[in-house]
């Protein structure tokens, strides 16, 4: 109907008026219990926003529009994450969106309804689940901190014996690294007795072989 004041003739006739907000609307598809391929439990939030663009064409071929736009992206929601296991669920957070805007989109168009934007808010697994993924995590980063630390010392280990194979063949590097050691001695003591002069303390206190 156009703006302004309209009169109906209800003789002989049943008239039903339907009003319908042409506004862009949140829709929240809460609480839904879902079970995913391979069986795990899940809590799942879904928040959609539509806009009725066609009230005529909505009203004709709908009862309630809010329930059957809600129903449409509960069923969505449940064919997506049913198709999929957790692990696929979790690796691609957008899979859920995407596949439920795809499943939705067309069919709400038929009633003169877009769908502006889907979105997942939350995935709740259950306590147990939780622990249980906790548990995977660490032990993930554990392996890979394992990992690391394992290259780091075939790392060093590979500089020590090329250094030891230049130091070989060169006595005046040998030198330096004794010298260096005996620096490293003298910063952690208070004193230190030398018998047998400065030659003493030069190549006696250290010697690498």
């Amino acid at each position: 109907l156009e703006p302004g004041q309209h009169g109906f003739w209800q003789f002989n006739h049943t008239v039903e008026l339907k009003s319908f907000d042409c506004r862009a609307q949140l829709l929240e598809i809460s609480g839904q219990e879902i079970l995913s391929k391979d069986r795990v439990s899940l809590r799942i939030n879904l928040s959609a926003s539509i806009k009725v663009n066609d009230a005529e064409l909505a009203a004709r071929s709908v009862d309630k529009v809010d329930d059957f736009v809600y129903k449409t992206l509960q069923l969505a929601l449940r064919e997506a994450v049913g198709t999929k296991s957790l692990d696929d669920i979790l690796l691609d957070k957008l899979y859920v969106n995407e596949t439920v805007k795809e499943l939705v989109k067309d069919r709400l168009s038929d009633i003169g309804i877009s769908l502006l934007s889907v979105g997942v808010k939350d995935i709740i697994l259950p306590g147990e689940m939780k622990a249980i993924l906790n548990q995977v995590v660490e032990a993930q980063k554990a392996a890979e901190a394992n990992v690391i630390k394992r290259r780091e010392e075939t790392s060093a280990t590979r500089s020590l014996h090329n250094t030891a194979k230049v130091m070989e063949n060169n006595p005046t590097l040998m030198r330096l690294k004794e010298l260096e050691a005996l620096e490293k001695v003298a910063e952690r003591i208070d004193s230190l007795t030398v018998y047998g002069g400065l030659d003493g303390l030069m190549n006696g206190v250290v010697k690498i072989a």
